[in-house]
């Protein structure tokens, strides 16, 4: 270690400057290990597995963690030994009391030794169970069922956990609190694990020499500790409970913060900003109240393990001294305090031992709990099969829950194989089944009966060696499938790597899958071009981008089956026909066996051979379509207007450039997520302050240092009292010393003037002060109970205050905190990865809520025990303070070279720790693609190398502390042979008492260098997560929500005409702006489409006009206000989106539609009618699962994510949202994109008679939807081409023509003429009715 800490004392440490750990200590390897105990150990035993897998580190640590215990108490034995020399030497010689001295030294140097490899083997241990937990919990997310759409069920009031016959299931938010909390909090079982043997085997040892030296007494004082050992199981057993519901609250926390973070956007969309603040501080506060309760019991196990040695070693000296009736000397009374010292650390180690066993055995239970859940296969005997010819399902019907339950939703699939190599198409109407079929194929559903064969999923039966490539296609691999799901999921990554999704790079096939999903123009937009950076969840990508990027992972894939789940909804109308023509049909997916669910049915039929349509769960129709053709099926299982045969011709697709350069791979890229921020040097005093500040500042800090010193003084007030019994009971005529008369004359006179002061006074009863009669033996134990017990008082209420004031203070920061990361922009967001923000909602808030102020108090103890050390042991022996000049002089060098390279080991430490946040989260995200694409090895090798990069320097700042031990407790050592020889030197003035009070110092002075400067370390490091908190605090916010004196009015906007003038808008500073100084009006009640390809500017528009986006310069103006003249919450309150992303959130439709329970149960159960999620009479009885309607009551659980409900159910619920609030200015960003047709006309026809009153913009995909609309704008590249009626640009061919070719291309002119010619009359003869009115108007005026 002394080549890196020398490197990090001149130079500031980085990740790259870290030694690689030996294979032992690769994760790796180590999971390896501990997934070989599977052959001898039960899976679930996860105890037991990291036992056998760490057993060589755990003899080891036993072997010496024994030793050292052992020779600890030879320190006692020498120190009796000089002691009796120093009162009575017997006549032996001066030589022999050095032997003593040198054998307190030799004991000191051999427990340095053992300690120290015993330290190491504990954290080599610790660091191993932290590898093989995050890797095991990962391995196990990697097959746990997808159970996000699983709504939980509450137990009554009453009712045991343990008597829920439902089997258990894991949120997002407690997976993530499992690898972030409790794989941490039991890994740090091996540092305390010794103390469970070492500290019965000192409580044997040091009774049985107070047996040797004080007889019987050693026994009483045994029989107390046995006494209230039934007191320690009842407060361990509270303990434990109060842990998990502490542990409860925690994750209910934790998933409540992720599910904000997952939803921000749709939040601010709403201004609900103040709603969620108030719920998770809400929960926040739950929390913080079951952490109160747990340290109650934590304070009063503290009292009781205090209370416990006092009691002890008072019972031992009455039974000494007045039962048996012996003097208690000075060699007795310093050696058995010196042993009751030593009896104190075990016995007050206990407490910690039973939190830390309590808090380990509860981690361990939630862990195996989770490794217990279901997984991805259980009860399917998948029995070898002969070769099948394609994908095939065997009267199947798959459930989302297990058998023993009552299904939510099921599927009832008839015997059939979709023909191989050929497209096959899954219709139905929104909420049917469609998507769920896709996950039974793959497994992601149980299965009830029947069977399913997919190639990946399937065993094969063989007899001899079978080839999985594809003889007739040689590119394809027969047992590979490749899946898109509806919600692309995407990793954060640059399109390239998403896209190869760890296949190896050929530029040849890449081009083409690029020019077949359409991806070529959008990818020359990009400055990067396929090399930019996705952020999380591809948020810097739109809708349509994220799903071909998705779209194009399976293209390039080798798979022979691709599924395909509503890929062309995201899309717009020309794209769609783009990929149908080029991708669908195209020559990379030409022999695969593609199974596409679409609404696209009249685009995409003519080259299907198969088809599939699902109502209500069930199977209404399927069969090769040429026979429903024959037999006359096909138009009644899909409507007469989806048969066309006319296939439009390929020339109004866009050729397909196959002919472009890519970005070079040594080209330097933007990155859109810069690598977190990392502080150097020494923690900012401005952190300090903040965290002075905020638990309570000058006076909470005072009193608890001015608690410290009443305690420092109390236990010297011990020690004295001590040493004056002895006094009495020896020949010496001076009660007070020697010494302290003749060498420090100052300090005698000045006790000797309060001691008279008291008597003139007479403070206490006279008999205390009466010199002539010897105090009784009752006298001094009083007394030494009232110290005791004093000690006891005042540590317990400075624990209280000490708990009061960082619980203060973590409420404040983390509200703080809370604050303004809700009310940061969104281009935050984009820009951090939310692994980032919840490391510091994770382990940097756990830290603040307890640690640091533990911390900080514990340096303080150790302060004021020096001082207190250093002043006794100058005052005995005065030569001693040039031991302490260069000792402290050596100490703080260390220290410096200790303290410099510790801080940054623990920041790096800190900053490595969020990629694997950010890793699990995002796996969480995709299990269903992961697993579709048999990625699971390849996630699981990140999260090796994740956990590698964080467990480095983590080892590396604990070897640190192993190096700055050694070194102080060596020359610690050489304290103790100074104290003994200058005690020899100065025999002639010192008496026993004073040379045992000397040695009690000198062993505190050792540890509290030691630790303090551990402290000021730890201190440092813990404030590093207060650091990284505050570099949140002081995030860039957005606009205020509210300014006063420039609100609009309650009723604004009365008639919502909007006028946009020269907006000019862009993502950032440094980048190109999007929009172009546009500049159009929309007046009172129109309705407006937008049209327009992908990176046109739709949705940069739509975020302007929610001010996500602020502009450059130009404005947008709502009844002549601009926005930007008013704060955010006033603007976004009175505006209403329906947008692409529908997001739901945990609690039910009611809480979902109407937050702040603004409506009646009426209106908001109509809105549910009008967006035909719900039947118009609500005592309809409905039963849940494949009931007719989604929706079935208003208190109907939403999942977390409304996982529950389909993608488009979830737009629909929006829709009602939308329909609920009924804004003056509605936006709709592809609000029905993943509604099927028949719905979608239902809605649109809503919309028309809902929104009446209502100014409506539709950014659209679909054409047909705006074809009725009063105006459509078009924009291309940031810029407005053509603004006019549907009717205009399509039929009397005003503008550029743009629009006209967009609906060439979508492959439904006719549709679409005809559409625009009715709109066109509609709105004449409403033009002419109106004339009609004002004419009537003006002749009766």
């Amino acid at each position: 270690m002394n080549s890196i800490i020398y490197f990090g004392f001149s130079n500031d440490l980085r990740q790259s400057n870290l030694y690689s750990l030996n294979y032992q200590q690769i994760s790796r390897f180590a999971f390896k290990e501990f997934i070989d105990t599977i052959k001898f150990t039960n899976r679930k035993s996860i105890f037991l597995r990291t036992c056998k897998a760490n057993k060589g580190v755990i003899v080891v640590q036993l072997f010496f963690s024994i030793a050292a215990t052992l020779l600890k108490y030879m320190n006692p034995f020498f120190q009796q030994k000089l002691l009796e020399y120093i009162t009575d030497s017997k006549g032996l010689p001066l030589s022999t009391a050095y032997t003593f001295v040198f054998g307190m030294f030799s004991v000191g140097v051999g427990e340095v030794l053992f300690n120290g490899i015993s330290l190491w083997a504990g954290r080599r241990w610790n660091i191993r169970i932290f590898m093989m937990l995050d890797a095991e919990i990962y391995a196990k997310t990697l097959k746990h069922k997808d159970m996000s759409g699983k709504v939980e069920k509450k137990t009554p009031e009453g009712q045991d956990e343990k008597s829920k016959k439902e089997k258990p299931f894991s949120s997002v938010g407690k997976i993530t609190n499992l690898m972030s909390f409790d794989a941490d909090r039991l890994a740090d079982f091996p540092l305390n694990a010794t103390m469970l043997y070492t500290s019965p085997l000192e409580i044997f040892v040091a009774i049985f020499y107070l047996y040797n030296l004080l007889g019987f007494a050693a026994i009483v004082g045994l029989g107390i500790m046995v006494v209230f050992s039934p007191v320690t199981g009842i407060i361990t057993k509270i303990m434990t409970k109060r842990y998990k519901e502490y542990s409860a609250a925690k994750d209910k926390r934790n998933a409540l913060v992720n599910e904000l973070l997952q939803g921000i956007r749709m939040i601010k969309y709403f201004a609900w900003e103040d709603n969620w603040e108030k719920r998770v501080m809400e929960a926040r506060n739950t929390e913080l109240s079951k952490l109160i309760r747990n340290l109650s019991a934590n304070i009063l196990l503290s009292i009781t393990y205090l209370a416990v040695p006092a009691l002890v070693s008072s019972a031992s000296f009455i039974w000494y001294t007045k039962i048996a009736g012996n003097d208690l000397t000075a060699s007795v009374a310093f050696v058995s305090i010196t042993l009751f010292t030593m009896l104190r650390n075990p016995l007050n180690g206990i407490p910690d031992i039973i939190n830390t066993v309590t808090e380990s055995y509860v981690c361990l239970k939630r862990i195996e709990s989770y490794i217990e859940e279901p997984e991805i296969g259980d009860g399917i005997v998948n029995e070898p099969i002969t070769v099948p010819e394609g994908p095939e399902v065997k009267d199947d019907a798959a459930t989302e829950v297990t058998p023993d339950e009552q299904p939510v939703f099921s599927l009832k699939v008839p015997a059939f194989e979709f023909p191989t190599s050929e497209l096959s198409i899954v219709c139905g109407p929104t909420g049917s089944g469609k998507s769920s079929f896709l996950h039974a194929l793959l497994g992601e559903m149980d299965i009830v009966s029947g069977r399913v064969y997919l190639p990946s999923k399937t065993k094969l039966d063989l007899d001899t060696t079978y080839s999985v490539v594809d003889p007739e296609y040689p590119s394809l691999v027969l047992n590979k499938v490749a899946y898109v799901a509806q919600q692309a999921f995407l990793q954060h990554a640059s399109i390239r790597d998403n896209i190869l999704f760890g296949q190896e790079f050929d530029p040849v096939r890449y081009k083409k899958v690029l020019s077949q999903c359409a991806l070529v123009k959008d990818l020359s937009i990009f400055s990067d071009g396929d090399r930019t950076e996705i952020g999380e969840k591809g948020i810097s990508l739109s809708g349509g981008q994220k799903q071909r990027v998705a779209l194009a992972r399976a293209v390039y894939s080798h798979a022979k089956t691709v599924l395909l789940d509503d890929c062309l909804s995201a899309v717009d109308a020309h794209t769609a026909k783009h990929i149908y023509q080029r991708c669908i049909k195209g020559d990379l997916l030409k022999g695969r066996t593609v199974i596409l669910v679409t609404h696209h049915v009249r685009l995409c039929l003519p080259a299907a051979k198969f088809v599939m349509k699902f109502e209500r769960g069930a199977v209404a129709g399927y069969g090769y379509i040429e026979s429903l053709r024959e037999d006359d099926s096909l138009i009644s299982l899909l409507g007469e207007e989806i048969i066309d045969n006319n296939e439009y011709p390929e020339d109004l697709i866009e050729e397909a450039d196959e002919e472009f350069d890519l970005i070079d791979d040594n080209a330097d890229v933007h990155n859109m997520i810069k690598e977190e921020k990392t502080e150097k040097g020494h923690v900012n005093y401005k952190v300090y302050s903040t965290y002075f500040y905020a638990c309570g500042g000058w006076f909470f800090w005072n009193t608890l240092l001015l608690s410290f010193l009443i305690a420092r003084a109390l236990v010297f007030g011990e020690n004295w009292w001590l040493r004056l019994w002895a006094a009495s009971r020896s020949t010496s005529g001076e009660p007070i010393g020697n010494l302290t008369a003749t060498a420090v004359p100052m300090i005698y006179n000045g006790m000797s003037y309060f001691n008279q002061v008291i008597k003139d006074q007479n403070v206490f009863q006279s008999w205390v002060h009466e010199d002539d009669q010897p105090r009784s033996v009752d006298y001094y134990i009083s007394v030494y109970l009232c110290i005791c017990f004093g000690f006891i008082f005042f540590n317990s209420l400075r624990s209280v205050f000490l708990y009061w004031g960082s619980l203060r203070g973590a409420r404040i920061i983390f509200k703080s905190l809370l604050h303004r990361i809700i009310h940061s922009p969104m281009r935050f967001f984009d820009t951090t990865p939310i692994g980032r923000i919840l490391n510091r909602f994770g382990n940097d808030l756990a830290t603040v809520d307890i640690n640091v102020a533990r911390a900080i108090s514990r340096l303080l103890e150790q302060i004021t025990s020096l001082a207190v050390s250093v002043l006794v042991m100058c005052v005995i022996t005065p030569q001693f303070a040039v031991v302490v000049f260069f000792v402290g002089a050596l100490y703080i060098l260390i220290g410096l070279f200790y303290l410099r390279a510790s801080r940054q080991f623990k920041r790096i430490n800190s900053v490595t720790r969020s990629p694997i946040y950010s890793h699990f989260t995002e796996t969480l995200m995709g299990l269903t693609t992961i697993r579709a694409y048999c990625q699971e090895d390849n996630f699981q090798l990140n999260l090796y190398q994740k956990i590698d990069n964080h467990i480095a320097p983590f080892y590396l700042l604990w070897m640190t502390n192993r190096w700055l031990y050694a070194r102080i407790e060596f020359a610690g050592t050489f304290i103790t042979l100074f104290i003994g020889v200058f005690l020899l030197k100065n025999l002639d003035t010192i008496d026993a008492g004073m040379a045992g009070i000397s040695f009690f110092y000198a062993r505190s002075f050792l540890d509290n260098i030691y630790w303090i400067i551990r402290m000021y370390t730890q201190v440092e490091m813990f404030l590093n997560s207060v650091e990284r908190v505050q570099e949140y605090t002081e995030i860039e916010q957005e606009a205020p929500a509210v300014i006063s004196g420039s609100r609009p009015p309650a009723a604004w906007p009365t008639t919502a005409s909007v006028e946009v003038k020269d907006l000019v808008v862009g993502y950032a500073a440094n980048l190109d702006p999007v929009l172009h100084g546009i500049s159009f009006d929309i007046r009172s009640h129109e309705k407006v489409g937008i049209v327009g390809r992908t990176g046109s500017g739709k949705s940069t528009l739509t975020l302007s006009f929610f001010r996500f986006l602020e502009p450059t310069s130009g404005s947008i103006a709502i009844d002549g206000i601009d926005i930007t003249h008013i704060g955010v919450q006033d603007l976004r309150s009175k505006l209403t989106i329906i947008p692409q992303d529908a997001v739901l959130f945990s609690g039910t439709i009611r809480s979902n539609l109407d937050p702040f329970e603004e409506y009646t149960d009426s209106a908001v159960w109509e809105s549910l009618v009008r967006a035909h999620l719900s039947s118009e009479s609500r005592d309809e009885e409905v039963a849940e699962g494949n009931a007719t309607w989604a929706v079935t009551s208003l208190n109907q659980t939403v999942s977390d994510g409304g996982n529950n409900f389909s993608q488009g159910q979830r737009q629909l619920l929006c829709m009602a949202r939308a329909l609920l609030k009924n804004s003056r200015l509605i936006i709709m960003d592809e609000a029905t994109a993943s509604v099927d047709f028949e719905t979608d006309k239902k809605i649109q026809n809503t919309i028309r008679e809902e929104f009446v009153n209502s100014t409506l913009i539709c950014i659209a995909h679909r054409l047909r939807t705006i074809m009725d609309y009063d105006r459509v704008l078009v924009l291309d590249q940031g810029k407005i081409i053509e603004y006019d009626t549907p009717a205009n640009l399509l039929i009397n061919d005003a503008g550029t023509g743009l629009f006209k070719s967009m609906c060439e291309k979508s492959g439904e002119l006719d549709v679409l003429i005809e559409m625009a010619h009715s709109a066109e009359k509609l709105s004449d003869s409403g033009k002419m009715f109106e004339q009609a009115d004002q004419h009537t108007t003006s002749r009766q005026d």
